[in-house]
Protein backbone atom coordinates (compact mmCIF):
# COMPACT_ATOMS: atom_id res chain seq x y z
CA UNK A 1 0.00 0.00 0.00
CA UNK A 2 2.57 2.38 0.72
CA UNK A 3 4.45 1.77 -2.23
CA UNK A 4 1.24 2.30 -3.87
CA UNK A 5 0.80 5.77 -2.52
CA UNK A 6 4.18 6.64 -3.18
CA UNK A 7 3.67 5.92 -6.66
CA UNK A 8 0.47 7.70 -7.35
CA UNK A 9 2.59 10.90 -5.83
CA UNK A 10 5.39 10.60 -8.52
CA UNK A 11 3.25 12.52 -11.21
CA UNK A 12 3.55 15.38 -8.91
CA UNK A 13 6.55 15.58 -7.31
CA UNK A 14 8.24 15.26 -10.85
CA UNK A 15 6.44 18.42 -11.97
CA UNK A 16 7.34 20.23 -8.67
CA UNK A 17 10.83 19.20 -9.36
CA UNK A 18 10.66 20.42 -13.48
CA UNK A 19 8.75 23.47 -12.51
CA UNK A 20 11.66 24.11 -9.54
CA UNK A 21 14.44 24.14 -12.36
CA UNK A 22 12.76 25.96 -15.08
CA UNK A 23 12.53 28.75 -12.23
CA UNK A 24 16.03 27.84 -11.74
CA UNK A 25 17.27 28.19 -14.94
CA UNK A 26 15.22 31.15 -15.78
CA UNK A 27 17.14 33.12 -13.01
CA UNK A 28 20.10 32.12 -14.82
CA UNK A 29 19.41 33.01 -17.79
CA UNK A 30 18.59 36.18 -16.93
CA UNK A 31 21.48 36.57 -14.52
CA UNK A 32 23.75 35.71 -17.73
CA UNK A 33 22.38 37.78 -20.07
CA UNK A 34 23.01 41.15 -17.14
CA UNK A 35 26.60 40.07 -17.24
CA UNK A 36 27.64 39.06 -20.77
CA UNK A 37 29.22 42.34 -21.88
CA UNK A 38 27.70 42.85 -25.65
CA UNK A 39 24.12 43.89 -26.24
CA UNK A 40 21.59 43.34 -29.15
CA UNK A 41 19.66 46.51 -30.59
CA UNK A 42 16.93 45.98 -28.58
CA UNK A 43 18.24 45.83 -25.03
CA UNK A 44 20.58 48.99 -26.26
CA UNK A 45 17.42 50.81 -27.43
CA UNK A 46 16.03 49.70 -23.90
CA UNK A 47 18.80 51.22 -22.13
CA UNK A 48 18.98 54.53 -23.46
CA UNK A 49 15.43 54.75 -23.69
CA UNK A 50 15.26 55.20 -27.56
CA UNK A 51 13.64 53.36 -31.13
CA UNK A 52 15.32 50.66 -33.06
CA UNK A 53 14.97 52.50 -36.09
CA UNK A 54 17.50 55.25 -34.07
CA UNK A 55 19.53 53.27 -33.94
CA UNK A 56 19.42 52.19 -37.55
CA UNK A 57 19.73 56.17 -38.84
CA UNK A 58 22.40 56.42 -36.26
CA UNK A 59 24.58 53.66 -37.93
CA UNK A 60 23.59 55.11 -41.82
CA UNK A 61 24.36 58.82 -40.30
CA UNK A 62 27.68 57.09 -38.77
CA UNK A 63 26.79 59.13 -35.77
CA UNK A 64 26.30 57.16 -32.53
CA UNK A 65 28.32 54.34 -30.22
CA UNK A 66 30.89 51.94 -32.64
CA UNK A 67 28.73 48.90 -33.70
CA UNK A 68 29.68 45.43 -34.73
CA UNK A 69 28.31 43.01 -37.26
CA UNK A 70 28.83 39.34 -36.69
CA UNK A 71 27.40 37.46 -39.83
CA UNK A 72 24.23 39.44 -39.88
CA UNK A 73 23.61 40.32 -36.21
CA UNK A 74 24.08 43.81 -35.20
CA UNK A 75 26.16 44.19 -31.83
CA UNK A 76 27.37 46.68 -29.61
CA UNK A 77 30.16 45.80 -27.22
CA UNK A 78 29.73 47.03 -23.32
CA UNK A 79 32.49 48.95 -23.42
CA UNK A 80 32.02 50.61 -26.64
CA UNK A 81 28.75 51.61 -24.91
CA UNK A 82 30.33 52.95 -21.79
CA UNK A 83 32.86 54.86 -23.68
CA UNK A 84 30.54 56.52 -25.44
CA UNK A 85 28.34 57.17 -22.31
CA UNK A 86 31.69 59.01 -20.91
CA UNK A 87 31.82 61.26 -24.03
CA UNK A 88 28.34 62.23 -23.90
CA UNK A 89 27.88 63.47 -20.67
CA UNK A 90 27.65 67.14 -18.82
CA UNK A 91 28.32 68.33 -15.25
CA UNK A 92 28.56 64.59 -14.34
CA UNK A 93 30.46 65.24 -10.77
CA UNK A 94 32.15 61.42 -10.89
CA UNK A 95 31.26 58.57 -13.76
CA UNK A 96 31.88 55.20 -13.84
CA UNK A 97 35.64 56.24 -12.08
CA UNK A 98 35.88 59.27 -14.60
CA UNK A 99 37.59 62.08 -13.48
CA UNK A 100 37.78 65.05 -15.84
CA UNK A 101 36.58 68.03 -14.80
CA UNK A 102 35.17 69.06 -18.20
CA UNK A 103 33.28 66.50 -20.02
CA UNK A 104 34.26 66.17 -24.00
CA UNK A 105 31.37 65.50 -25.95
CA UNK A 106 32.15 64.35 -29.41
CA UNK A 107 28.54 63.48 -30.30
CA UNK A 108 27.60 65.70 -33.47
CA UNK A 109 24.04 66.91 -32.80
CA UNK A 110 21.36 66.18 -35.92
CA UNK A 111 18.04 67.41 -36.71
CA UNK A 112 15.14 65.58 -35.41
CA UNK A 113 16.01 64.39 -32.05
CA UNK A 114 14.09 61.28 -30.84
CA UNK A 115 13.14 61.85 -27.40
CA UNK A 116 9.70 61.05 -28.07
CA UNK A 117 10.20 58.39 -30.03
CA UNK A 118 8.37 54.80 -28.77
CA UNK A 119 11.75 52.97 -27.90
CA UNK A 120 12.29 49.23 -27.46
CA UNK A 121 10.76 47.53 -24.33
CA UNK A 122 10.50 50.84 -22.30
CA UNK A 123 12.21 50.95 -18.91
CA UNK A 124 13.45 47.57 -18.74
CA UNK A 125 16.79 47.79 -17.12
CA UNK A 126 17.89 51.24 -18.03
CA UNK A 127 19.94 53.43 -15.56
CA UNK A 128 18.64 56.77 -17.50
CA UNK A 129 15.32 58.52 -17.34
CA UNK A 130 13.91 60.94 -19.85
CA UNK A 131 13.57 64.52 -19.41
CA UNK A 132 9.50 64.50 -18.58
CA UNK A 133 10.43 61.14 -16.05
CA UNK A 134 12.64 63.32 -14.09
CA UNK A 135 10.51 66.49 -13.53
CA UNK A 136 7.86 63.94 -12.35
CA UNK A 137 10.39 62.22 -10.19
CA UNK A 138 12.74 65.14 -8.52
CA UNK A 139 9.29 67.15 -8.83
CA UNK A 140 11.41 70.11 -9.89
CA UNK A 141 10.37 72.61 -12.79
CA UNK A 142 10.53 70.87 -16.39
CA UNK A 143 12.70 73.79 -17.92
CA UNK A 144 14.82 73.10 -16.10
CA UNK A 145 15.75 70.05 -17.63
CA UNK A 146 14.53 70.87 -20.89
CA UNK A 147 16.31 74.05 -21.75
CA UNK A 148 19.94 73.45 -22.63
CA UNK A 149 21.08 77.02 -21.73
CA UNK A 150 19.47 76.66 -17.99
CA UNK A 151 21.09 72.86 -18.05
CA UNK A 152 24.07 74.32 -18.18
CA UNK A 153 23.92 78.02 -16.24
CA UNK A 154 22.44 75.20 -13.49
CA UNK A 155 25.31 72.72 -14.05
CA UNK A 156 22.63 69.37 -13.96
CA UNK A 157 24.08 66.77 -15.25
CA UNK A 158 22.78 65.10 -18.34
CA UNK A 159 23.83 63.05 -21.16
CA UNK A 160 23.45 63.71 -24.78
CA UNK A 161 23.09 60.84 -26.97
CA UNK A 162 22.87 62.30 -30.29
CA UNK A 163 20.64 65.09 -29.23
CA UNK A 164 18.68 62.49 -27.14
CA UNK A 165 18.80 64.26 -23.64
CA UNK A 166 18.88 61.29 -20.71
CA UNK A 167 19.38 61.59 -16.68
CA UNK A 168 21.00 59.81 -13.99
CA UNK A 169 19.40 60.13 -10.81
CA UNK A 170 21.71 59.24 -8.99
CA UNK A 171 23.84 61.94 -10.58
CA UNK A 172 21.05 64.44 -9.93
CA UNK A 173 20.65 63.71 -6.49
CA UNK A 174 24.42 64.23 -6.00
CA UNK A 175 23.85 67.46 -7.80
CA UNK A 176 20.92 68.59 -6.06
CA UNK A 177 22.43 67.65 -2.46
CA UNK A 178 25.82 69.94 -3.80
CA UNK A 179 23.60 73.04 -4.70
CA UNK A 180 21.40 72.92 -1.73
CA UNK A 181 21.70 75.44 0.99
CA UNK A 182 20.48 74.93 4.11
CA UNK A 183 17.79 76.98 5.41
CA UNK A 184 17.91 80.06 8.90
CA UNK A 185 17.98 77.42 11.95
CA UNK A 186 15.36 78.51 14.45
CA UNK A 187 16.86 79.97 17.61
CA UNK A 188 16.00 77.97 19.94
CA UNK A 189 18.23 79.68 22.85
CA UNK A 190 15.73 82.19 25.38
CA UNK A 191 15.22 85.60 24.95
CA UNK A 192 17.15 87.83 26.52
CA UNK A 193 15.36 89.66 29.32
CA UNK A 194 14.07 93.19 29.24
CA UNK A 195 16.46 95.98 30.97
CA UNK A 196 13.46 97.94 31.35
CA UNK A 197 11.06 96.21 32.86
CA UNK A 198 14.43 94.68 35.54
CA UNK A 199 14.61 98.33 36.67
CA UNK A 200 10.70 98.66 37.34
CA UNK A 201 11.03 95.89 39.60
CA UNK A 202 11.14 96.58 43.11
CA UNK A 203 14.75 95.93 44.47
CA UNK A 204 14.49 93.58 47.40
CA UNK A 205 16.56 94.63 50.61
CA UNK A 206 19.78 93.83 50.52
CA UNK A 207 19.62 92.80 54.54
CA UNK A 208 16.02 91.79 56.36
CA UNK A 209 15.94 93.76 59.60
CA UNK A 210 15.56 91.55 62.88
CA UNK A 211 11.95 91.85 64.83
CA UNK A 212 13.73 94.50 67.95
CA UNK A 213 15.10 96.10 65.34
CA UNK A 214 11.87 97.10 64.18
CA UNK A 215 9.98 97.46 67.50
CA UNK A 216 12.83 99.65 68.71
CA UNK A 217 12.62 102.26 65.46
CA UNK A 218 8.49 102.15 65.83
CA UNK A 219 8.94 103.41 69.97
Amino acid sequence: MQFELGEANMPGALNLASATNSVVMEAFVVEAKMHYPVMTEKQLAARWKISVKTLHRWRADKVGPVWHKLFRYVRYHESDILDFERQSTQHWMSFLGRDESAPIVLTPMTSGADDGDQHAEAGVGSPYVTVKEVGVITSLPLYLFEDCAERNRKQIPYMSLVGNVRFSLEEVLRWELANSVSGVVPDVSPPAPDSAAIADEPKAPDRVPRWYEIASAIN
